[in-house]
């Protein structure tokens, strides 16, 4: 599956990374900022939303978000080298960062073409850098779709279905965590105390968008993006995800077998939708 405007953002949105909506306006000033036109293929991923946590990831790297334009952060225009250009071996004059964490930044690589930059990676405290693609549409071709070793079930209710785990696997689940992510995740803890080991269950259909309510602009943002949306679209609304560290995974897969639950690896459910 290829990263693209209708697939790569992630459901719910988390709102204090939304920007405003795209416009010609707002991308003419950004690139004034930045000094460099824009790849097509980013804008169109930003005229979809602007801005935000993706569902996609690159192999083996820390990557989880792509900054939109405007004035809230993360943003394309809200960047600068003066104070880190002094710590590193290679010019940073040219690199335009799109996610990172002060410490490591993914960015629009400008330095050898001003018309098609490149996806650079680069480690600002370890002195390093490594070019990933040398396009943007390169680097959206790399991404995949960050699935773990989720597990997929869709022919039960989600109370129903923590009844039959508790009792197969003599756990408790703890009330539903909505906190970290906008949607229920209902947790339980397996193995002991010197090894826990967990195992969780969340819903596909959720809220659009969420902030935390301790946020500072929680009025301004908690009406954004009403109705309800699906965090796989690959798969039917009804479904619910089952995650599991990987020390009780297949102990997971065996309860759900017993409880004669029909399950799939997210992977599969997804390659065969």
């Amino acid at each position: 599956m290829t990263a693209n405007a209708d697939n790569i953002w992630r459901v719910p949105a988390y709102l204090p990374y939304l920007q405003p909506p795209l416009t010609d306006d707002s991308i003419a000033d950004a690139e004034k900022i930045i000094g460099y036109s824009l790849p097509g293929e980013l804008l169109a991923l930003l005229r979809k939303q602007n801005g935000g946590y993706i569902r996609f990831s690159l192999p083996e790297m820390v990557h989880d978000s792509i900054a939109g334009i405007g004035p809230h952060l993360p943003s394309l225009t809200n960047f600068g080298w003066d104070q880190v250009q002094e710590y590193v071996s290679f010019p940073l004059q040219g690199l335009v960062p799109f996610d990172g964490d002060g410490h490591w930044h993914l960015c629009l690589d400008y330095r050898d073409n001003r018309e098609q930059p490149a996806v650079t990676y680069v480690d600002v405290e370890c002195d390093s850098q490594c070019q990933i693609a040398a396009s943007f549409s390169a680097y959206l071709g790399l991404l995949t779709l960050d699935v773990g070793d989720d597990l997929v079930v869709n022919s039960v209710d989600v109370t129903t279905l923590l009844s039959l785990l508790s009792d197969v696997l003599g756990v408790s689940f703890d009330p539903p965590d909505l906190w970290a992510h906008g949607y229920p995740t209902y947790r339980a803890t397996l193995g002991t105390k010197r090894a826990p080991e967990w195992l969780w269950v969340t819903p596909n259909q959720v809220i659009r968008g969420f902030v935390r309510d301790d946020d500072s602009r929680y009025a301004e943002l908690k009406e954004l993006l009403p109705g309800i949306g699906l965090r796989f679209p690959e798969l039917a609304a009804s479904c619910l995800i089952v995650g599991a560290t990987a020390g009780v995974r297949q102990k997971v897969i065996d309860a759900l077998t017993k409880c004669n639950i029909k399950v799939q690896s997210m992977r599969d459910a997804i390659k065969g939708s």
